[in-house]
């Protein structure tokens, strides 16, 4: 093999993997058939001279890049944008993460569509400074991010830029990839919000996960939002005594926790899914009215569980804890979960995610799972 067919070779491989094709699909594009394609990536061959520009069409490249001998190496960005922080990871096929940006939330839900674009917009430049646009693949995974009319006006801004390739969708995309890969299993993700997930046969199957009005039991938001009206109750005499007034108090650093009031309401989710500390501090301490408000929102999530196991054939498979509440508490969470699920006909087995959810963006950007 010549060094300019072992050159196009990788490229038309490279890029063809980036963009998510077959080799089928090239072919059709081009007009050729597939194992002409399988020919010129395994380097026995070249593309004739006159297919160059259909391939080039069919790569989003230019013939230049196609013929160059300099590896344009396709990187992929991953960008996780959750109810309290939004992070960006730069990747490169061999799954080494190249640069990382930690910036604040892009819930379009929460802040408005322009101030999400602007976030998404400074840390775009940011993490691809100094590098072609066309060289990347991303996928973004946002909080309230695939909710009516928002989701394609966030596809054209991504497009925009000239990547690659370009998916958007929710953030909980991002969990589940990170938990299961391309494993039969549920992925409980336990963050600012919370909701469960059933992946079988490659299609999602969701439950529970209603948003902060309808029901998100096991979230930080539900757990620091308990936390703070178990404070306010044992405070004013209508409630029990209870150990999380002192933890509240301490937190919001006012002699009361009804001073705070009005900073629990300007704060909105994100500051009272803060609170959610207070909870797991006064448990470890034996609180019953702590105990109490864990229990009763482990035996929701437990719920969901059982639903999302319906769709799931065969036994054991994974049930896989993710997001802020499940990494920060899950060796108080996971026994719980695994003793309410234990009597279930099928074997779950409760685990926390391994890795963090960005991988799940990256992977989603079309970065090889190693492994």
């Amino acid at each position: 093999m010549d060094g300019i067919t072992e050159a196009i070779a990788r490229n038309i491989k490279e890029r063809r993997r980036a963009l998510g094709l077959t080799q089928a699909s090239l072919a059709e594009a081009i007009g050729y058939s597939v194992k002409a394609v399988s020919k010129w990536e395994s380097g026995r061959g070249a593309p004739p001279t006159v297919t160059l520009p259909a391939l080039a069409k069919a790569l989003k490249t230019d013939i230049d890049s196609l013929l160059s001998a300099e590896s344009a190496e396709v990187l992929y960005l991953g960008i996780d944008g959750g109810g309290t922080k939004t992070e960006f990871a730069l990747a490169n096929g061999e799954g080494e993460i190249l640069r990382t940006l930690h910036l604040a939330s892009s819930n379009p839900s929460d802040i408005g569509i322009e101030a999400a674009i602007t976030v998404l917009k400074d840390g775009i430049a940011e993490i691809t400074a100094g590098i072609p646009k066309s060289r990347v693949s991303l996928f973004a995974g946002l909080a309230g991010g695939t909710t009516e009319g928002v989701k394609e006006r966030l596809t054209a801004f991504f497009e925009s830029f000239g990547f690659l390739s370009v998916k958007n969708g929710s953030d909980a995309e991002n969990a589940v990839a990170a938990a299961l890969g391309r494993r039969d299993g549920i992925a409980v993700i336990m963050g600012t919000g919370s909701v469960t997930f059933a992946q079988s046969g490659g299609k999602l199957y969701r439950t529970g996960g209603y948003g902060y009005l309808l029901g998100d039991a096991g979230s930080g938001f539900a757990f620091g939002r308990e936390a703070i009206l178990a404070a306010l109750k044992a405070e004013d005499g209508s409630g029990k005594e209870t150990l999380l007034l002192d933890a509240v108090r301490r937190k919001c650093g006012k002699e009361t926790v009804l001073a705070c009031l009005g900073d629990f309401y300007r704060g909105g989710k994100r500051t009272v899914a803060g609170y959610a500390s207070c909870l797991f501090e006064a448990y470890e301490q034996g609180d019953a009215a702590a105990k109490d408000i864990l229990e009763k929102n482990l035996l929701a999530v437990a719920e969901t569980v059982r639903g999302a196991a319906r769709h799931i054939e065969g036994t054991p498979f994974p049930a896989v804890l993710c997001g802020g509440i499940a990494d920060a508490y899950g060796d108080t969470v996971i026994p719980y979960l695994k003793k309410m699920l234990a009597g279930e006909a099928k074997k779950i087995e409760i685990t926390r995610c391994a890795r963090p959810l960005i991988y799940g963006a990256l992977t989603l950007a079309g970065m090889p799972e190693k492994g």
